[in-house]
C-alpha cells in the first residue's frame, strides 16, 4: 500500500513537472550541420569558425557546427553519410559532385525554399547557371573563377625571360630558359598525378582544339588534335621540364619555396602561398596570375570554370533554417571577410561592387582569366569522377611512356565509353 502511495506521488510529480520539460526541450538549441572540406584547410578555417560563431550570436533557435574533411575525401564522405540518413544541412560541393549528389536524389531543389525576389537581386543570372541542373535550381554558388596560371617573376627575371608567354612557342622558349638557367628548378609545375592531371590537361586539350566529346556527345578524345596536345606535353616531360609524380598540394609546398615557374591553381593560391611560408612582402615578387598561352596569337585563352557551391542535404531537419544559414555564409559581411582572408571571389552582387574587391589588382587579374572560363566538359555526367580518374590514368601512361600518346587517347575514349553506357 505504501508503494502504492509512492508510485502515485510520483507520477503526480512527474506529471505536474512535464510542460517544464518540454519547455526546456522546446529551448534547447537545435542543430544546422555544415559539411564540407573548407574549414579542414588552414588558411580557410579562421573564417568559417567565424561564421558559423556569429552565426550561434543569432537568436535563431538552431546552432550551426562544422563536419569535414580533406577535400579528396569530402565527396565520398557526404555520399555514405547522405545515404546513411546522418542529419547534414548545407553542403559544400564542387561542381561535378552537384551532379551526382542530385542524381542519387541526395539535395533539395532550392527554387522551394530561397525566395524568387531575394535570388534576383543578390546573384547574377550567370552565377545561378552554375547551380541549375536539368532546369532546376539545386545549388547556389559560393565563389566562382577559373582555375590559371601562376608564374613566379624573380625566377622569370633571373632566368632572362623579359615577357610573360602568351603563346605556346613563347612558354616552351621560357621554359628552356628557366632549365638551362637552374637544372633543379620544376620549370612547369604540371599536376602529373592524381586527378589533378585531368584538370590541368583539359584546358591545354581546349587549346589545341580537342574536346572530351563533340557537341552530339560523342566521345572525341582521341582526334588528331587531342593527340597533338598530350604529344606537345609529353615533350615538355622529356626535357625535363616538367617534374612527374606531382600534384597540386606538392606544387603548392615547392612553389612556395621558389622552386617552381609555373603552375596552375584556383584563385586562392596567393593565400596558400603565405600559409605556405612566403612573406607578405614578397608576394609579389613570388606568385603572379597570367592567361594561359594560346596556339597562335589571337586565339582566345582557356581556362577551366571553378568555384564551391552550396546544397541543402534532403537529411535536412528544417530547410529553411539550412537556407537561412546559407544567407549568412554567402551575404555582403561574410563574404567579403572570406574573400580577404583566403582570395575567393564573392558571387553576391553587393559583394563584388565593393572596393574592397574591385580595387584589389590580384582580383582584377583573375576576372580577366575567368572571363574564358568554361566548365569541365566532365561535369554533365554523374559519373564524372571515374571519367576524370580514366583520362588521368591514360594521361599519365603516355607522360611515362607505357603507351603512346595517340594509343592512351584511344584506350581513353574506349574507358569513357564504357563508362557512360
Amino acid at each position: 500500500m505504501k508503494i502504492a502511495k509512492v508510485v502515485s506521488l510520483m507520477l503526480c510529480i512527474m506529471l505536474t513537472a512535464l510542460p517544464l520539460f518540454s519547455q526546456a526541450a522546446e529551448e534547447k538549441p537545435q542543430e544546422i550541420v555544415f559539411a564540407g572540406w573548407a574549414g579542414e584547410e588552414a588558411n580557410s578555417r579562421p573564417i568559417i569558425d567565424e561564421m558559423i560563431d556569429t552565426w550561434n550570436a543569432k537568436d535563431t533557435g538552431y546552432t550551426a557546427k562544422w563536419v569535414g574533411w580533406p577535400w579528396d575525401k569530402t565527396f565520398e564522405q557526404l555520399i555514405i553519410r547522405t545515404e546513411g540518413g546522418e542529419a547534414l544541412d548545407v553542403l559544400q560541393v564542387g561542381f561535378s559532385w552537384a551532379l551526382a549528389m542530385d542524381e542519387m536524389d541526395g539535395v533539395l531543389e532550392l527554387s522551394d525554399v530561397f525566395d524568387k525576389q531575394w535570388l534576383e537581386e543578390n546573384f547574377e543570372e550567370s552565377a545561378l547557371s552554375a547551380g541549375m541542373i536539368d532546369g532546376e535550381l539545386k545549388a547556389l554558388p559560393w565563389t566562382l573563377a577559373s582555375i590559371g596560371t601562376l608564374y613566379n617573376p624573380t625566377i622569370l627575371e633571373a632566368a632572362g625571360v623579359t615577357k610573360i608567354p602568351q603563346t605556346t612557342a613563347e612558354f616552351e622558349s621560357a621554359l628552356a630558359k628557366i632549365k638551362a638557367y637552374d637544372p633543379s628548378l620544376i620549370a612547369y609545375g604540371f599536376c602529373t598525378k592524381g586527378t589533378t592531371l585531368t584538370a590541368d590537361f583539359l584546358p591545354w586539350l581546349w587549346t589545341f582544339g580537342g574536346a572530351v566529346f563533340d557537341e552530339a556527345g560523342n566521345v572525341t578524345i582521341d582526334s588528331a588534335e587531342a593527340v597533338k596536345a598530350l604529344t606537345w606535353l609529353k615533350s615538355l616531360a622529356d626535357k625535363g621540364y616538367i617534374q612527374m609524380d606531382m600534384d597540386r598540394f606538392d606544387l603548392r609546398t615547392i612553389y612556395a619555396r621558389k622552386q617552381v615557374a609555373f603552375y596552375h591553381d584556383a584563385i586562392m593560391a596567393e593565400g596558400i602561398a603565405a600559409t605556405n611560408g612566403v612573406p607578405e612582402n614578397e608576394l609579389a615578387s613570388t606568385i603572379q596570375p597570367m592567361l594561359l598561352p594560346v596556339l597562335k596569337a589571337g586565339d582566345a585563352p582557356q581556362s577551366s570554370l571553378w568555384g564551391h557551391l552550396l546544397q541543402i542535404s534532403r537529411n535536412t531537419a528544417d530547410k529553411q533554417q539550412a537556407a537561412d544559414f546559407i544567407k549568412h555564409i554567402v551575404g555582403e559581411e561574410m563574404s567579403l571577410k572570406y574573400f580577404a582572408k583566403t582570395g575567393m571571389l564573392p558571387v553576391i552582387k553587393k559583394a563584388m561592387a565593393n572596393p574592397m574587391v574591385q580595387n584589389d589588382e590580384w582580383s582584377s587579374k583573375w576576372v580577366e582569366i575567368t572571363k574564358y572560363g568554361k566548365m569541365s566538359e566532365l561535369n554533365a555526367y554523374a559519373q564524372a569522377d571515374e571519367l576524370t580518374k580514366i583520362i588521368a590514368e591514360e594521361l599519365q601512361a603516355a607522360l611515362i611512356s607505357s603507351k603512346t600518346p595517340a594509343v592512351a587517347m584511344k584506350d581513353a575514349k574506349t574507358r569513357i565509353e564504357g563508362a557512360i553506357r
